[in-house]
């Protein structure tokens, strides 16, 4: 195994006086690193209080938060337009982000490029690709000072495909500071493997392919793994970002996981499965009544190498 794994936490489904109670979890099950995910890290910014609890927690359990997980969506994403929000605010939001990352000890912090405006018709695929490299020039020096890797994720949708996010890294080959998060649930909804029915995506997929149609990729792993810094483990159905559990959907991990481990400059391997039952915006979900626990969670994971 190239690096330890580092597990995603449903933070945001549980009030802070619940944190120890779901850490005690992680720790019976021999995980002492868990993901900053992306509501902490937006938490953090409005309420600073937050850091010098996940410190108490910390030095109280003996976990670690590590591989920070970018604040993301409207107003954050890399290619935000100016009429969402003002950009040097996202800019200096992120910043601020990696910073509190870098103390904690994260080695990455992953950024979403974004694809709203794109499905909303708001905006062109060369503005925003123009707005994603404009973010790419501020954020890389701060990444440098700071003393942390900007790890640009893959999605599925035209602005965040793995070219797109080939060409936003491209400039910066040989920059320690830059690389790609590998989304392997997003990877897979691109992927247009023997049976599959193009006519069976979620309408999604389609609002996001409205100019072109949908586009496969079946090479994303191929064209990022030089870049590889961290990674979003989770599986699908290869028709919606289900963020299942491995073995929940259709990804062939025997063959995924040792080609992962391969990857030159992987730093933090990390988790990104969704615990909820039941049907979001994503379509019908893959876990069983009640939802995940942890102990699927580790065990899953182990079963198929890490």
């Amino acid at each position: 195994m190239a690096s330890e794994l580092i597990y995603n936490c449903p933070w945001k489904d549980y009030p802070r006086e619940l944190y120890p109670r779901l850490i005690r979890e992680y720790l019976d099950w021999g995980v002492d690193k868990l993901v900053f995910g992306d509501s902490l890290a937006k938490e953090c910014l409005g309420d600073p209080s937050l850091i010098d609890f996940l410190r108490k927690l910390e030095k109280e359990f003996g976990v670690h938060f590590l591989s920070m997980h970018g604040v993301c969506g409207r107003g954050y994403d890399m290619d935000t337009l100016d009429s969402f929000r003002d950009r040097k605010e996202m800019i200096a939001d992120h910043i601020k982000c990696m910073e509190i990352a870098r103390e904690f000890g994260s080695q990455t912090y992953t950024i979403h490029v974004g694809a709203s405006h794109y499905v909303k018709r708001e905006a062109k695929l060369p503005e925003l690709r123009k707005l994603a490299a404009e973010t790419m020039e501020q954020l890389v020096p701060a990444a440098e000072r700071i003393g942390i890797v900007l790890a640009v994720e893959n999605a599925f949708e035209p602005p965040n495909s793995a070219r797109e996010v080939l060409g936003l890294v491209t400039p910066y080959i040989g920059n320690r500071y830059v690389g790609v998060c590998f989304d392997t649930g997003h990877a897979n909804c691109m992927v247009m493997k023997p049976g599959k029915d193009i006519d069976k995506y979620r309408d999604y997929m389609y609002w996001s392919w409205f100019e072109t149609g949908i586009v496969p990729e079946n090479d994303a792993l191929e064209i990022l793994k030089p870049h590889i810094v961290t990674t979003h483990m989770h599986d699908n159905d290869g028709y919606g970002d289900l963020h299942a559990m491995p073995g929940d959907g259709d990804i062939d991990w025997a063959e995924l996981v040792p080609e992962l481990n391969s990857c030159p400059r992987l730093l933090e391997p990390q988790t990104e499965v969704n615990f909820h039952d039941g049907t979001n915006w994503a379509g019908k979900l893959l876990a069983p009544p009640g939802g995940y626990s942890v102990k699927r969670l580790v065990e899953s994971f182990r079963k198929i190498g890490f």
